[in-house]
């Protein structure tokens, strides 16, 4: 179970990627930032998955870097398993950065590192954890690192060398607060004052060690950070227990750090808190109190431990160990090999290349002369097609228009000569001089349209194909007298002019429209016209 120490290093790794965040200029991450310094974990959550969602959209590798990072910081408190994963993949994701961007991307990767090494802290494996942190110093040490990774890689292994009860834990812990002081990361200043203060304790330096346990809470306080002010909480309840004059003001504070840690999805600070209580209320004697403490914390325990995310934890765990020892032995091998490789690998492409040249070059030459001599063959026999079928199109186009010129002049020859003979008819019958039978016999012998006729049904059936024979075909009992009036409906002429043709009056055209209407079977709200066009 981590203990006051680990949970401090998720509190300075949490301020530990503030620098980075808050220099970029995507909103979410700025957003998420807020809301993980306020220990608002889901929200925060929210809108680092948002930046990585807009980041994998855009395909910015950067920013898929951070993002991964920032939810690998969110998760590891309630999933060391997710957390681990979500360190693994960002780690990958800056290592894809290294040729665009070498100074981000090792700032990048020690974030990752840094991280990594506090999960590897909370499930207990310091060695690594130590691995890890020293790796951080080594390559941010030259750097002048202002993020706060330096300092927070100092305060692990401080953290770390005071588990196996060395002295360089103090050193540690005192560069990481010069480092943090140097850059004004006054964010992180909760932490250092604690390792401070409880350096002190060990000196038996009361006085000076409840004033940094303070000034650690006030700092907690003004940046609502609720882990901090639970970590400094149970640091000033443990200064009275061991100091104080008043045992009831250890409970106390022991009891306000539970409550606060009664909200954070970090079940660690609430196990540290209850574990204190339990020793507390063991010194008094209220073993009942102490029962039923004790029944919450077996509850809490059971939550945060379970065997299903510990193994998904040591897969990943398996996974990234084998991924840095590949990325370190390809580094090794690469050095090696790169120069006589590169050198025997150019000269023979150079080779294979200048030998597929040539025997392209050739082919492609003959392939292109084969190519134009079919193209040419090809826009000749495509011309020739042209020009053949321009020339029947065009044939036909003057057959067409030559008969229905042809068919309107026949068509008004016709309407005009009824027209003439109609006006001679009445010229004459108001006359005297010959019998009304003479001049009967007289007009009518101009009334004989037979050859008209002929020549109308001619052209109209050479434009009009089979219109005839269709009509006889769908309906046998049609007249000779019937197809006329078709023909001239098909030719879309009125009534008076259909009357004029035919040399009858306008009603009985009418009448000769009804009887077809009837012999083609068309219903009432079927129009004749357009029956006639359509066939």
């Amino acid at each position: 179970m981590s203990g006051l120490r680990k949970t401090l290093l998720l509190f300075a790794l949490l301020f530990g990627c503030c620098a980075f965040s808050q220099q970029h200029g995507n909103v979410q991450l700025q957003k998420g930032w807020a809301a993980l310094v306020k220990d608002d974990e889901t929200q925060a959550f929210r809108h680092f998955f948002a930046a990585y969602e807009k980041a994998v959209a855009e395909n910015h590798t950067a920013d898929k870097a951070e993002s991964l990072l920032y939810l690998g910081i969110c998760s590891f408190g309630s999933s060391l398993e997710k957390g681990l994963q979500y360190a693994t993949q960002s780690l990958a994701e800056f290592k894809k950065l290294e040729p665009i961007n070498p100074k981000q991307a090792k700032i990048g990767r020690s974030k990752c590192l840094q991280l990594i090494s506090t999960i590897y802290s909370r499930q207990k494996k310091y060695n690594q954890a130590i691995d890890m942190s020293r790796e951080v110093v080594q390559t941010l040490g030259p750097e002048n690192d202002a993020s706060g990774t330096l300092g927070l890689a100092y305060s692990s292994l401080g953290a770390l060398y005071e588990k196996q009860k060395k002295d360089s834990a103090d050193y540690f812990f005192r560069m990481a607060l010069s480092d943090f002081k140097k850059h004004n990361n006054y964010a992180y200043l909760p932490n250092a004052y604690i390792k401070i203060g409880q350096s002190l304790t060990r000196q038996n330096k009361a006085a000076d060690s409840y004033s940094y346990f303070y000034k650690a809470l006030l700092l907690a306080d003004s940046t609502q950070n609720k882990q901090a002010q639970v970590s400094s909480y149970m640091a000033l309840a443990e200064w009275h227990k061991t100091h104080g004059r008043d045992p009831g003001q250890a409970k106390n504070l022991y009891q306000k750090a539970r409550s606060i840690a009664q909200s954070l999805t970090d079940k660690s600070f609430e196990i540290r808190a209850i574990e204190a209580l339990i020793a507390q209320q063991q010194q008094t004697h209220d073993y009942h109190q102490v029962a039923q403490l004790q029944s919450d914390l077996l509850k809490i325990k059971d939550q945060f431990y379970s065997l299903e995310r510990e193994q998904i934890a040591k897969s990943l765990e398996v996974q990234f160990e084998v991924s840095e020892k590949d990325r370190k032995l390809a580094l090794i091998s690469k050095e090696k090999e790169v120069s006589r490789l590169t050198n025997y690998l150019l000269a023979i492409c150079i080779g294979v290349l200048l030998i597929l040249f040539g025997i392209g070059y050739f082919f492609l030459k003959r392939l292109n002369k084969r190519d134009k001599q079919l193209l040419k063959t090809k826009e000749a026999l495509v011309e020739a097609l042209e020009s053949q079928k321009a020339l029947k199109e065009q044939q036909f186009q003057n057959d067409l228009e030559h008969k229905e010129s042809q068919l309107s002049a026949i068509t008004l020859q016709m309407l005009q000569k009824n027209e003439m003979v109609e006006e001679i008819k009445s010229a004459i019958e108001k006359e005297n001089q010959l019998t009304e039978q003479q001049l009967l016999r007289m007009v009518n012998k101009y009334f004989t349209q037979s050859d008209s006729w002929s020549d109308f049904d001619l052209y109209f059936e050479s434009i009009n194909k089979n219109f005839y024979t269709r009509l006889k075909q769908r309906y046998p009992d049609i007249s000779a007298n019937d197809l006329k009036i078709c023909a001239l409906i098909k030719l879309n002429l009125s009534i008076k002019e259909m009357a004029s043709i035919l040399n009858i009056s306008p009603d009985s055209v009418k009448t000769a429209r009804y009887r077809l209407r009837k012999k083609l079977q068309l219903q009432t709200e079927e129009n004749l016209t357009d029956f006639i066009l359509s066939v």
